[in-house]
């Protein structure tokens, strides 16, 4: 059980647990549901891919990723998958809420990022979704940690095929040529935030873009990480 996890606003009325039903002062879910949740427990601090004690992994140790620091919470387990299409494609905003709210708890760190920029969406696929969610999530975090969050560092110049509908071997060509950076003068501490990392192609090609611009820090922070052998 994930005990650490605390209710959260307590003085609200009770709403219907998005899982299972039952009374919530949590905005999405019930304190049972919370502490059920997939903890992705110790990993890489580079790549977020479960460790024994937390080390480097091995690939990390031969060809790290670009980015300094992963930061993800949860396994991208159910119910964690379901929530997250709930944000992405169900229009259910109101999640990003419980989503920050837990990840913020587990940020607290010195030093912090000086800007969060999230991964962006191309205008087309930003019009038929109506809202980018990890632009959603880096505005809340942004409130629970007071960093600033930008979009107008990164753009999106092509519209990819989903990463999620591509097999994993095909993913980092799908990516290669998608970002583009908006400004010359960037922070020198950044955090991509995202809502999954699964290959990693997408945060590793939009952090050379701003390591290029010398950008001297960069994490990538995500609700969940897959793990590819679970």
């Amino acid at each position: 059980m994930n005990s650490f996890l605390p209710r959260l606003y307590s003085n609200l009325p009770s709403i219907p647990c998005r899982l299972c039903g039952a009374p919530s002062q949590e905005y999405a879910l019930c304190s049972a549901c919370i502490n059920d949740l997939p903890l992705l427990g110790p990993s890489c601090p580079r790549c977020a891919m479960p460790t024994t004690h937390g080390q480097l992994c091995g690939q990390c140790l031969t060809q790290p990723p670009e980015q300094d620091l992963s930061f993800s919470l949860f396994r991208y387990h159910d119910p964690i998958n379901r929530l997250i299409a709930d944000l992405k494609y169900h229009d259910k905003l109101y999640l990003t809420q419980l989503f920050s709210h837990l990840m913020s708890k587990q940020l607290i760190q010195s030093p912090l990022p000086h800007c969060l920029i999230p991964i962006p969406l191309h205008p087309k696929r930003l019009r038929q979704r109506g809202y980018n969610q990890s632009l959603e999530l880096a505005k809340t975090l942004s409130k629970q940690l007071n960093i600033p969050v930008s979009n107008r560092y990164l753009s999106r110049i092509i519209n990819t095929a989903p990463q999620a509908s591509l097999p994993f071997k095909q993913r980092e060509s799908n990516i290669k040529h998608a970002f583009k950076l908006m400004s010359s003068s960037v922070p020198s501490h950044i955090a991509l935030v995202d809502d999954v990392l699964t290959t990693g192609h997408t945060a590793n090609i939009a952090a050379k873009l701003l390591r290029q611009k010398g950008v001297k820090v960069i994490e990538v922070w995500t609700i969940a990480r897959t793990i590819r052998h679970d």
